[in-house]
């Protein structure tokens, strides 16, 4: 954060980078070598979001022009967002940790989005599909909220998942 307030503009890139590449090396370790566990999945799900806040808050910093004409996006995201994280909080009485593929595929999108942005420029579309994927990703976060009531990390099928492992009387 303090590169993208300082305007250190190519440091924070390439900072970036490696940041997002060892969250999801991590993630595959865990799983390959079967050491997942709850308390893994809570601060995976810590971390990944406030590395997405450091970077939803670096584009202001270092883009403002992305959010001056496409600040919609980020508000909708944000907001929907917020609003999962509160209610995961408020079910729960922590954070969700489902690590659905729809939801980690938003994320990649959102990650190779900001890759993208902070070396070679601003690619809309690009945006656009993350926010997309990252809305109904949301949709999916309150429907499992909706429908699990214990905490469940690694629902890794998401919805899916949940649906077809459901007593028939439910």
């Amino acid at each position: 954060m303090y590169m993208a307030i300082m305007q250190m503009h190519n440091a924070f890139a390439w900072l970036l980078i490696p940041t997002g590449l060892t969250d999801f090396v991590d993630g595959w370790l865990a799983r390959k070598l079967q050491v997942e566990s709850a308390r893994g999945a809570l601060l995976d799900s810590i971390a990944d979001t406030l590395l997405m806040t450091v970077v939803i808050i670096s584009i202001w910093f270092l883009h403002p022009e992305v959010y001056q004409f496409h600040w919609q996006i980020f508000a909708a995201v944000v907001a929907v967002w917020s609003v999962a994280h509160l209610a995961a909080l408020l079910r729960y009485g922590k954070p969700a940790s489902f690590h659905t593929r729809f939801l980690q595929f938003g994320v990649l999108l959102f990650g190779l989005f900001a890759a993208t942005l902070f070396t070679w420029g601003f690619v809309p579309w690009m945006l656009y599909l993350a926010g997309v994927v990252s809305l109904l990703g949301a949709v999916e976060h309150f429907l499992l909220l909706v429908l699990l009531p214990d905490w469940t990390p690694n629902l890794r099928g998401g919805l899916l998942e949940v649906l077809k492992n459901r007593p028939a009387n439910s």
